[in-house]
Order: structure tokens, then C-alpha cells, then sequence
């Protein structure tokens, strides 16, 4: 059944009761925050209720993870980035990337720029 838009407001609501009043994604408290009623992109059905960071967030993975999921199905895709992330997790390699900055040395960049545009001006 297509709900009317004038109708989102009541259902978003009832839905975030059913849910207790929070994201279900990330657990904030939907009353702090712009909730949304999610729904899926190729169906058109109502999944449940969102806070506005969230909703944004799982539509930019849902569609990374339907453009890389290569012969599999998007839930597979993201299924295997979470073992590759846990299994790394626990035995982390000790070599680090060359781009890679601590949060002091991002911190003495900050410092350095800021003393240079001080300088100039």
C-alpha cells in the first residue's frame, strides 16, 4: 500500500515507537535529532526509522556496495569488508603507510599552516 506524503509524519512516528524511540542504526535518541522514514530505493517499501546521519550514510553504502559487489550480492559484499576489518583487527600488521599521520603530526601541520598565515597576514 503507498502511503500519502502528508501521511509520513504519523507513520515515521509509529514506527519510531516500535523501535523505542531510537535509530536503528546508530541508537541516538530519534527526539534529538531529524529522523527519517527509510525506505529501499529499489522497492519503494518502508524499512523503519533513521536518524538523518544515518539514512544518509546507508544509502552512499548501499550504493558503494552495489557497484563493487562483483558477481555476489550487496550483503555479501559488506559481510566480507566486516571479516576483512575483524580479522585485521585482531592481528594487525606492524608496518604502517607512508601517508599515514599521527594525531600529533596533523596537529603540528595545523600549527605550522596557521603560524605561516599569521606570518603572511
Amino acid at each position: 500500500m503507498r502511503i500519502k506524503i502528508k501521511d509520513i509524519p504519523a507513520l515515521r512516528d509509529k514506527i519510531a515507537v516500535s523501535q523505542n524511540g531510537f535509530c536503528w542504526l546508530c541508537k541516538i535518541d530519534l527526539r534529538c535529532v531529524t529522523a527519517c522514514l527509510d525506505h529501499d530505493h529499489e522497492t519503494g517499501l518502508i524499512r523503519g526509522v533513521l536518524c538523518q546521519n544515518c539514512n544518509g550514510i546507508e544509502g552512499k553504502i548501499n550504493n558503494l556496495a552495489r557497484r563493487a559487489k562483483r558477481q555476489g550480492t550487496k550483503a555479501k559484499f559488506i559481510t566480507s569488508v566486516l571479516a576483512y576489518w575483524a580479522c585485521f583487527e585482531e592481528a594487525a600488521r606492524m608496518e604502517i603507510h607512508p601517508t599515514h599521520k599521527t594525531a600529533d603530526e596533523k596537529r603540528l601541520r595545523r600549527n605550522k599552516k596557521a603560524k605561516e598565515r599569521r606570518k603572511k597576514g
